[in-house]
């Protein structure tokens, strides 16, 4: 089985002027009750394929054969109430092969690009371009299994700030290792990380920054692309719009020190306090060897609040 190191992300091609190296029609299906496994059918052209998939993130096994048409045809009907047709465009990208889909249908106005890199360092060390908007790598949702069963897009960047947070995963390098930093919420119920509403004026990752800081008492430096992540609440779903976050002080006394806790944990603990801080563990994980200042292309200076 080999691995399949790849990354997703949302996807403006107002921002983009590469031709595409082919442009393919893909209908996809996948078969219920599979366990770990993703089992998937596909079209491409003329092309059919049974592929397995096991894992989640940048990094999962992939086993792949062809089929006969009349085989594809055979097991498509098993896969009902969860197909997905896209149209991909396949473009050259430095060296790699960046694919975009755009999907009809209840998902239309979608638009999204997927990566694949040798190893997960190339995929670490990647800096996205301009047209790349933020990563959807880590989000079930938007999963191409997941999207078969949608009813509608899980959440559209930048249309409607009302349903988005903007915050940080913050960590600092230190001789015991990689740590995290979360805090809980008010209630002291979940433990999660520095996050806040929209503000009139003011960019995401500006946002992000400063409820590190009054929520959590971190100061330090945006490090990476912005990462897109579910988050359940009482009140009702929303989403996470959060930046890696390099930590170079902590603050003893905060401006929020007497509403939350504050607690710095190593990676391998993440797993115990919930799945945003289990995931954003995975995200700092696969990020290793591209910490540091953001590098950032000619002309992308923030997240696009268009």
């Amino acid at each position: 089985m080999r691995r399949e190191v790849e990354r997703k992300f949302f996807f403006d091609p107002a921002f983009w002027r590469l031709r595409p190296l082919q442009t393919t029609s893909l209908a996809q299906g996948y078969l219920a009750d599979t366990g770990g496994w993703e089992i998937r059918l596909r079209r491409a052209g003329e092309d059919h394929h049974f592929t397995l998939k096991q894992g989640s993130g940048i990094d999962r096994g992939e086993w792949e054969v062809p089929v006969t048409a009349q085989a594809f045809d055979e097991l498509w009907s098993k896969t009902q109430g969860a197909q997905l047709s896209k149209l991909r465009q396949t473009f050259k990208l430095n060296g790699l092969v960046a694919e975009v889909d755009r999907y009809p249908g209840v998902l239309e106005g979608l638009v999204t690009v997927e990566v694949e890199f040798p190893d997960r360092e190339q995929a670490a060390q990647f800096v996205p371009p301009e047209a790349f908007g933020p990563e959807l790598t880590y989000d079930p949702r938007f999963k191409n299994r997941a999207l078969a069963k949608a009813l509608t897009v899980p959440c559209r960047w930048n249309t409607d700030g009302s349903t988005w947070s903007y915050g940080v995963i913050p960590f600092q390098q230190t001789p015991k290792g990689v740590e995290l930093v979360m805090v809980s919420t008010r209630d002291r119920r979940r433990w999660i990380f520095p996050k806040g509403q929209p503000e009139a004026g003011k960019l995401p990752e500006q946002v992000a920054t400063a409820e590190a800081l009054e929520e959590a008492g971190l100061r330090g430096q945006i490090c990476g692309h912005p990462v897109v992540l579910p988050y359940q609440r009482e009140q009702g779903a929303t989403n996470l719009l959060l930046f890696p976050f390099q930590v170079t002080h902590i603050a003893s006394n905060w401006q929020e020190s007497t509403q939350r806790e504050r607690k710095v944990i190593s990676l391998d603990q993440a797993s115990l306090w919930g799945e945003v801080v289990s995931t954003g563990a995975q995200i700092i994980l696969d990020s290793l060897g591209a910490v540091g200042p953001r590098k950032k292309n000619k002309g992308d200076t923030h997240v696009k609040t268009r």
